[in-house]
């Protein structure tokens, strides 16, 4: 066998929820299973600039000026306060979510066959919910009018679906918040995915569980836990952009202090006049705020464009609803406030 193929067997991963840490931790070991020697996270890079190679983390902070730490997010090197004095050196697209780079995946691949004695048998975990892996299609809402019914599934032709009928309707790997087809193969395997389609596993690891390797959908880095001597290799390979991880780091998104006051200052204004303006030397974004009243549901309208001829951010319109129904309560500020920056972070960085 030198292909993934897909396995019902999906006891193969009952080891790994019996080792993670609450999913709503961040924790490292809530996406990565606890007990192993030793952390690294891998960070994605982004998109260069016209079909340049993918630029590293390292290469952003130098250019922003920003300190590149243990747990740093792409977002703090990215959008710095003041506009740096060089064009930046990225297309404007933020590191890859949820996927590791072809060229990483293979350097990764060469370093982990190194620490197992079942590099011909490994397990790989691909969650459940990637666009490209289904045979239904939600339609996109987010510059329609949110009063609008809610969106539907567009079915498609079954002949356009990857994954066969009898793995769509096969048993799942379980874990919390995600659910995994479940596939096998040698540790070459990883790649085809990638191959295929952009994609890397999302979990997976050996037969002697030597190592295992985390691609949380929802992050710009990868987690790989295993034996010291791995994580020293890993981190010393040139190929790839390693950092050593603590068991205990987590992942929550954060804000650096500059941006937090401007979106708390936006807020203000939102709930004082309705509108507001967050300004960036990137781009602005401006707001308007519906309160919910008595039944009804209330909404966050946004719209972003961009300054930066090179790095421009796409321009466009979101929303979001707002459910707390106390239109002066500190859970309704605390919603605006959380989706401004989640907005800001999307628009201006990614």
């Amino acid at each position: 066998m030198t292909r993934a193929e897909w396995s019902g067997a999906v006891e193969q991963a009952a080891w790994i929820a019996e080792r993670l840490s609450p999913f709503d931790s961040g924790e490292v070991t809530s996406v990565v299973p606890a007990g192993y020697e030793a952390y690294a996270r891998l960070l994605h890079p982004a998109e260069g600039l016209e079909g340049a190679p993918g630029v590293r983390w390292a290469q952003v902070a130098a250019w922003s000026g920003v300190a590149l730490g243990p747990d740093t997010q792409f977002h703090e090197l990215a959008l710095p306060e003041h506009r740096p004095a060089a064009p930046a050196p990225w297309s404007g697209h933020g590191a890859a979510v949820g996927t590791l780079a072809a060229a990483d995946l293979d350097a990764l691949i060469e370093v982990l066959a190194e620490h197992t004695a079942t590099a011909d048998s490994c397990w790989f975990c691909l969650w459940e919910g990637y666009g490209w892996d289904s045979n239904s299609r939600l339609i996109a809402t987010a510059d329609e009018d949110p009063a609008a019914p809610a969106p539907g599934m567009a079915d498609l032709d079954s002949a356009l679906d990857p994954v066969p009928p009898a793995v769509r309707a096969g048993p799942r790997v379980e874990l919390p918040n995600r659910r995994h087809l479940l596939y096998r193969g040698p540790i070459a395997a990883a790649r085809e995915f990638v191959g295929s389609h952009d994609q890397s596993p999302t979990l997976w690891w050996p037969a002697d569980r030597a190592w295992c390797v985390a691609t949380e959908i929802d992050l710009d880095w990868t987690y790989v836990g295993g034996p010291s001597g791995l994580i020293d290799r890993l981190v010393a390979d040139q190929r790839v952009e390693a950092q050593r991880a603590r068991a205990g780091d987590h992942h929550h998104l954060r804000v650096q202090p500059w941006l937090a006051r401007a979106i708390d200052r936006t807020t203000d204004e939102l709930f004082a006049s309705g509108q507001a303006t967050l300004h960036t030397w990137r781009g602005n974004l401006s707001a308007q705020l519906e309160r919910p009243r008595d039944d009804r549901d209330g909404f966050l309208r946004t719209r972003c464009e961009g300054e930066d001829p090179l790095t421009r951010p796409q321009s466009g319109s979101g929303w979001t609803r707002l459910h707390d129904h106390d239109p002066d309560g500190d859970a309704l500020r605390a919603a605006v406030t959380s989706a401004l920056t989640i907005r800001v972070i999307d628009s201006l960085i990614s």
